[in-house]
């Protein structure tokens, strides 16, 4: 088994089978992150009200979903009592109240940290992730801890370990991956936002097959410390949502994020004059018929509202993974996690172990993909002296059953150039279709803000 086959091979994981469910979300857990703290603020409802819904909604919808591998429910009870009244018209913190997950790849003080892995069953860590305790102090209310592929690794979230978590659209149909568990949690209104980590689309992916926002900064923008990760160089974290401007919020408030402050969650331009490059090449090949419907007609709903909509270049092709992307991404693997083979075999599934069972990229393999990256974002850079932002799709295809047959690298190329570009991205829903797709959009590294602000307008029907 070459490289590609092994990741191949990852991407897909393994088949595992589902039950049917159906469910309405409760009027409280309707509510989007902005609704929420509106009336917090004036405490129409309490934090432990808006904490008892979700977990009631756990409850009952979790155990076919399979969104979380741990609830956290005495803790979520324990902040929320202990959160001080608001004061005024404002909260005292940016996300008060408001009930959250984490992927289980971030480090949670006292929580159990699988990292969908057996290498971590029984983890407990003694301090946070560095995001998870910038939501903590920022007033967000921990609800639990979601499923992810086993060590982020994959983009499915069909787990050996913790079992398979299901789209809630359609519970034959995988949620994606690797925040397989978040998206499908946001999506099916089991907590109002939850992070991510995003590594070659493991935020946007599962955003666009569960119909939910799914937000990677620009690289860097947020600490990866407390991440349990696989490779600094691609690895992202993120955030999904149920709404651009709720992306905004989360945003917003973690510290490290905009260190001037950054734009308002409230802040946002006109589509008017948007300049929106679209590459063709690459990008739209081999789409589902539903998905270039949608996305077409997307396009085309922006350029009646006034966006410029032009066709542009990217330096993307079946190659380009393969010189920039995958000896790096498994040199880094093989140093994260290459002991942990070597000496505890039995606690990795078989797609996993395949990865290791091939040879390390050699350190001038490893030292030209670097080199041959940094010439990728310079390249990437330049297409934004001509455009605002970039629009894709966000997936090729809507979500396949998890019965198979499914097709990672497909599923994976659209999203892993712009890990590559260390680029600003955001998948959002399109309205209007039988099953989500995504509509994926880019923007210039450290313009996010930006991003955001257009994403909002020109996702808005």
């Amino acid at each position: 088994m070459n490289r590609r086959e092994a990741i191949a091979a990852l991407l897909a994981g393994p088949l595992v089978g589902i039950r049917s469910l159906n469910a309405q979300p409760s009027d409280l857990t309707a509510l989007t992150i902005a609704q929420a703290s509106a009336l917090l603020i004036t405490r129409e409802i309490r934090p432990i009200q808006l904490a008892e819904a979700y977990l009631a909604r756990i409850a009952r919808l979790n155990p076919d979903l399979n969104a979380f591998v741990t609830v956290t429910r005495d803790l979520a009870r324990r902040i929320a009592r202990e959160l001080p009244e608001p004061r005024g018209s404002n909260p005292l913190m940016p996300m008060y109240g408001i009930p959250i997950a984490h992927k289980d790849l971030f480090e949670t003080k006292g929580v159990r940290t699988t990292a969908g892995s057996l290498l971590f069953e029984d983890y407990i860590p003694e301090t946070n992730a560095e995001i998870v305790q910038q939501l903590e102090d920022a007033g967000a209310v921990l609800v639990g801890k979601t499923n992810t592929h086993e060590l982020g690794g994959g983009a499915t979230t069909i787990n050996p370990f913790f079992g398979t978590t299901r789209n809630p659209v359609d519970r034959l149909r995988i949620a994606g991956g690797s925040s397989g568990g978040s998206a499908a949690a946001v999506a099916a209104h089991l907590c109002l936002a939850a992070t991510g980590s995003d590594t070659g689309g493991s935020v946007r992916i599962p955003a666009a097959f569960c119909g939910c926002v799914g937000f990677k900064p620009t690289f860097g923008r947020i600490s990866t410390r407390g991440l349990i990760a696989a490779s600094p160089t691609f690895d992202h974290v993120g955030f999904l949502t149920r709404t651009v401007e709720d992306a905004q919020i989360v945003f917003s408030a973690t510290r490290s994020a905009s260190p001037s402050g950054g734009a308002s969650p409230s802040s946002s331009v006109s589509p008017s004059g948007v300049r929106v490059g679209v590459p063709r090449a690459f990008f739209f090949d081999d789409l589902e018929p539903a998905v270039a419907q949608a996305v077409q007609a997307a396009l085309a709903s922006m350029r009646t509202r006034g966006a410029i909509i032009a066709d542009v270049n990217l330096p993307v092709s079946e190659k380009s993974m393969a010189q920039v992307f995958d000896p790096v991404f498994l040199f880094e693997l093989w140093g994260r996690f290459g002991a942990d083979w070597r000496t505890h075999p039995g606690s990795f599934s078989k797609q996993l172990a395949e990865v290791f069972a091939i040879e390390r990229p050699t350190v001038s393999e490893y030292e030209a993909g670097l080199a041959a990256l940094k010439e990728f974002q310079a390249a990437i850079d330049k297409v934004f002296d001509t455009v605002d932002v970039i629009a894709t799709p966000t997936v090729a295809m809507t979500a396949p059953p998890i019965a198979g047959p499914i097709d990672g690298m497909r599923i994976l190329r659209n999203t892993w150039p712009f890990n590559a570009a260390s680029t600003p991205a955001i998948s959002v829903p399109i309205a209007g279709t039988t099953r989500p797709v995504g509509l994926q959009f880019v923007a210039r590294r450290g313009e996010d803000d930006k991003l955001l602000q257009i994403a909002r307008r020109l996702a808005e029907p």
